[in-house]
């Protein structure tokens, strides 16, 4: 998923820190980050195969050895229907029922679609959630654990409606002064579905690319290469054994070649910003190294005023370059960025059929509100009669895919996890929205989905508009990751650096809007709700209208009107407002309301190094035996193909689970 932040308020800021300025390079803390980033590797590899034998849930019993086990999921998104397909494609007799608080149009939570119908010119398709598709293989992966057949990979997810297709280039970078450069041209274009005119095309746009990055810098192409390939060793080590939880010591030789090249100025553990101040010196340079340190929520550049650079919370580690490789190097094997055909919504969908072929169970309409040792407590809204109806399902095991900071502080909170001693019984059914404020949030965001009158020609599928005309600028326009909540939120933009991003689906997939039109999506980072723990038992309707306050319509406005501005340096966007012919706005009050997401944020926690691998949260319960966590905010971490790899993970110790359940039994 993209965000890209802006700031709310002029910061004054510190000249950047070189590395050996910021002490990343003493011989001392040096020989301290090696010695971490080894015991890391290797105790995830120990953590992960023994998490099964040693977790109390392995304890339980079945709730009635007579009859078949049931699994309860709960939340139909991504990490639910993954998670589902895979545990009943393994235990076919096991009974699976997916709980969904939303109705039948919003299946797979934040990655879904909504449609506009604007009368007298057509259906409008818009992205809610992610809208570029990274990892494609782990898409197909889904269909492949789960099919019978051995069809390969990708025709497993074709069969069922998955189709993606590679956008080349990747992405456009507008900067505030109309500069323009394209990003991400993979070597082999011929296999990508593009015909020889497109190609063509294409070519000639990488040649321009070739071009502005050395008159940006001298030798700026050799020298983005060159930051690429770092990179790309970065991923090929970090992703099977950080992330797959998956021991590959063929990647480890190259990984510590580049990290300790030049004296260490690649070293993967400094902030972001100290490696590529070695690297660039140009600020557009710089900010295109860097604006995907967004997808976990930090920012690139080091906070003098935390430990480390502050690495551990809200800055990026350079070791996150690795997501520039996924996204842009041009021969990496599993580099790229995709559009799934018929949207987001078109991979919910797919996987619900692939759930329903195994005979998995799907309510909707129905939020849980309390899980116990027995079972999940829930209320089914019925429309038809106009009021809630209260309900219980007994369960053997829960995998709760609700937003990890909300469910805590809620639906799995300590005192009702044991039902026979819990007093107040009339608690398991009052419905909240409250969250956990300790933790470290991704930035929220502000959300305009326009349908057009006109096709936006200047816009490829995705946009990313950034403020770099100086390293004050680029550095400023990250300050929403700093800033305090409620003055960032009340703030104006205007005349402040921001970045932000834009999603134009027609240009890879005709069918998001009618013929002549667009289908466009800006995201706009932006403060995240600010918690009040006064709100924590109020009536989760009446909390959530509180929160929606906290974004007035001026903030909304000034947000809009500083992207129309902004938007103004492309040719024929001058006077963009006056093509809009529906507007949908989101806010994190939104968020919150559509997804019981922590803080309104769409895209989970962040990934400072007190929240990655070990120290995120667990797919273990700490306070249900019977509880397991799979979504953006746990293990591994958030974005689509993440939740993927962590939906793996978690059906294959659920299924341990409830083997043992059967042997103990």
């Amino acid at each position: 998923v993209i965000r890209h932040p802006h700031a709310q308020s002029r910061l004054t800021m510190m000249a950047p820190s070189s590395p050996s300025r910021c002490g990343f390079r003493t011989p001392y803390y040096f020989l301290i980050q090696c010695a971490i980033l080894l015991a890391t590797f290797y105790t995830s590899q120990a953590f992960s195969a023994n998490t099964a034998a040693t977790t109390p849930g392995n304890k339980l019993k079945p709730t009635n050895s007579k009859n078949p086990q049931r699994v309860v999921i709960i939340g139909a998104g991504v990490g639910g229907l993954a998670t589902a397909a895979r545990v009943s494609s393994q235990l076919p007799n096991v009974e699976i029922i997916v709980l969904e608080k939303n109705d039948r149009n919003k299946l797979g939570g934040r990655c879904g679609s909504f449609d506009v119908k604007v009368d007298g010119v057509g259906n409008f398709r818009h992205e809610r959630g992610p809208s570029l598709l990274l990892l494609k293989d782990e898409y197909e992966l889904v269909f492949a654990d789960c099919s019978d057949e051995t069809t390969g990979d990708e025709n497993a997810a074709k069969a069922y409606g998955l189709e993606m297709k590679q956008c080349i280039p990747a992405y456009q970078v507008i900067f505030e002064d109309g500069d323009t450069i394209s990003l991400g041209f993979p070597r082999s274009k011929c296999s990508q579905g593009y015909s020889l005119e497109e190609i063509k095309q294409i070519q000639i746009l990488e040649q321009e690319s070739i071009a502005k990055f050395n008159s940006l810098e001298i030798n700026g192409f050799q020298k983005w290469q060159e930051y690429l390939d770092t990179c790309a060793a970065f991923l090929d080590a970090g992703l099977p054994n950080f992330i797959e939880e998956r021991l590959d010591l063929a990647s480890l030789p190259a990984f510590l070649i580049e990290a300790l090249r030049e004296g260490g100025k690649r070293w993967p553990l400094q902030p972001h910003s100290s490696m590529l101040y070695s690297l660039f010196t140009s600020p557009k340079l710089l900010a295109l190294a860097s604006f995907q340190d967004l997808y976990v929520g930090l920012e690139p550049y080091a906070n003098s005023r935390q430990f480390g650079g502050g690495v551990l919370r809200k800055s990026a580690p350079a070791v996150f370059g690795l997501l520039a490789a996924l996204e842009l190097h041009p021969s990496n094997d599993r580099a790229g960025v995709f559009a799934p055909i018929g949207g987001f919504r078109q991979v919910a969908e797919s996987m619900h059929q692939l759930c329903l072929d195994r005979n998995v169970k799907f309510q909707f309409e129905t939020s849980v509100t309390g899980c116990t040792d027995k079972g999940v407590h829930f209320i089914t809204k019925n429309k038809k009669e106009g009021h809630t109806e209260k309900g219980f399902i007994a369960a053997d095991l829960i995998i709760c895919n609700a937003d990890v900071p909300f469910a805590t502080e809620t639906i799995t909170r300590p005192e009702i996890s044991h039902e026979e001693t819990l007093k107040d019984k009339e608690s398991l059914y009052r419905e909240t929205y409250d969250w956990n404020d300790k933790l470290d949030y991704s930035s929220g965001v502000i959300a305009f989905h326009w349908s057009t009158s006109q096709s936006v020609d200047a816009l490829n599928t995705h946009n990313v508009f950034m403020s770099a005309n100086t390293t004050c600028d680029a550095e400023s326009s990250w300050a929403v990751l700093r800033g305090d909540a409620t003055s960032v939120a009340q703030s104006s933009m205007k005349d402040r650096p921001f970045n932000f991003y834009v999603h134009r689906a027609g240009k890879t997939d005709a069918s998001a809007s009618p013929e002549g039109c667009d289908s466009i999506m800006v995201l706009v980072p932006c403060s995240t709700l600010a918690r009040n723990k006064d709100m924590a038992s109020m009536p989760r309707e009446e909390a959530i209208e509180a929160y929606k306050q906290q974004f007035s319509a001026d903030v909304v406005d000034d947000t809009r009107d500083a992207v129309l501005q902004r938007l103004s340096v492309l040719t024929g966007l001058e006077n963009l407002k006056d093509a809009i012919l529906h507007e949908v706005v989101d806010t994190p009050g939104t968020y919150a309301d559509f997804y019981n997401v922590g803080a309104g944020v769409p895209f989970g926690l962040s990934h400072g190094l007190g929240q990655l691998s070990l120290t995120r949260p667990a797919a273990e319960c700490k306070t249900h035996n019977n509880v397991m966590f799979v979504g953006a905010s746990s293990r591994p971490g958030n974005g689509v193909p993440l939740v993927l790899i962590g939906s793996k993970q978690v059906a294959k110790k659920a299924v341990e689970k409830l083997k043992s359940m059967i042997t103990q039994g």
